[in-house]
């Protein structure tokens, strides 16, 4: 069966584009130029953008679902269908669960609580119970003595498609300024033993002597597995001439204008925090993800901690002072991200793709409102 979707103002890799968008057996089998809706059963979006659905590569939104106030642990089944519901509507359609194997935070033990989540989003997808595609990203912290123990029973698992490596020892990457980093947790209401744990150099989650075995490993079995792989922090020329030593395809979340430079220099995609875009900052006061766009260094967005600022950032993107064409914009919410880890299938308004598609009103104050959702054709929020 074919639907058609019209709007003025489709985005497509040519540009905004009045068009009807044909679908069958949940891809785009045909785009139509149009300037009104010729079709009778054609659904008229009006002025509203079309543009293809989100691929999110970095979330850490499903562990704050299921442990949604420190120490309050919440069902995880339910955990992944709330998350599934705020993604989607934020019009991301491809989500990797981005999931840390690192120690804990507000009182979570991160490794206690990997498997229940990667099973209850395994068993949320095998029932039907999701509207977003839902695939995994394993962020491996490579100074815990048990990494390995923890990557290697979901390798065989099929939704992970993305591997980082990462090291937040304090004092270097992200936590250079360790008084910083120190007043963000206090002030973030973080326990003080916790907040001793997460300086302390070595504890019973960190060890950096086993560093660069470990990071080793994680390079070999990307490798093995065919697993996109990415660096993240890299704050320094020389971690991004290792990062592309290693393999890695992006420089997720550099901390400084060089790392960034150097990582587009050797062909990684520069991935930078939708939170950080849309507030003008980063929240650990690293590298600003606008900087990084100013100087025609950003490559893709991801949500982090908040679903809704991948579509934000990428309306903003294109709003002064930056004024990128609508598409170019919109790739780095979508096509990006999707290519960067493999998937060709979708985030294009294309003949061929997948119709994973949102409707979009833009509201007088810069916000986009998210309407409509559609993944592979059919309707999902």
């Amino acid at each position: 069966m074919q639907t058609s979707l019209f709007s003025k103002r489709v985005v497509t890799p040519e540009g905004l584009l009045a068009a009807h968008v044909q679908i069958e057996d949940g891809l785009i089998v045909a785009i139509v130029p149009s300037e009104t809706s010729s079709t009778a059963d054609a659904l008229d979006l009006g002025d509203d953008f079309l543009i293809p659905g989100l691929v999110d590569i970095h979330t850490d939104n499903l562990e704050k679902h299921y442990q949604p106030r420190p120490g309050a642990r919440w069902d995880s089944l339910g955990a992944a269908l709330a998350h599934d519901g705020q993604c989607i509507m934020a019009g991301i359609t491809t989500v990797f669960d981005s999931l840390s194997l690192h120690g804990r935070k507000d009182g979570l033990d991160r490794k206690e609580a990997l498997a229940p989540m990667i099973a209850a989003m395994d068993q949320a997808g095998s029932e039907g119970l999701l509207r977003a595609e839902h695939l995994l990203h394993l962020r491996c912290e490579i100074t815990n003595p048990e990494l390995l123990s923890l990557v290697e029973p979901h390798l065989d698992n099929p939704r992970l498609k993305l591997l980082s490596v990462m090291d937040h020892t304090p004092g270097q990457r992200q936590t250079a300024d360790l008084n910083r980093f120190k007043d963000r947790l206090e002030k973030a209401g973080t326990a003080k033993e916790e907040v001793a744990s997460m300086l302390a150099t070595e504890t019973n989650w960190r060890d950096p002597s086993v560093g660069p075995k470990n990071r080793e490993t994680i390079v070999a079995l990307a490798q093995e597995f065919g697993i996109a792989l990415m660096s993240h922090d890299d704050a320094t020329i020389e971690h991004v001439n290792e990062s592309h030593q290693d393999g890695c395809v992006a420089a997720e979340f550099p901390v400084s204008l060089d790392a960034a430079k150097r990582a587009r220099e050797l062909g990684l995609l520069n991935v930078m925090g939708g939170p950080n875009f849309v507030r003008g900052a980063s929240h650990s006061g690293n590298l600003s993800a606008r900087a990084c766009a100013a100087e025609d260094l950003l490559d893709i967005l991801s949500s982090d901690y908040v679903p809704l600022s991948m579509i934000r950032a990428a309306f903003m993107l294109a709003e002064a002072p930056f004024n990128w064409p609508i598409e170019r914009a919109i790739d780095t919410v979508a096509k990006n991200p999707a290519r960067v880890c493999g998937l060709t299938d979708r985030g294009e308004i294309k003949v061929g793709q997948r119709a994973d598609m949102v409707r979009v009103y833009l509201s007088p104050n810069g916000w986009p409102i998210v309407r409509l959702v559609w993944r592979e054709g059919q309707a999902v929020g």
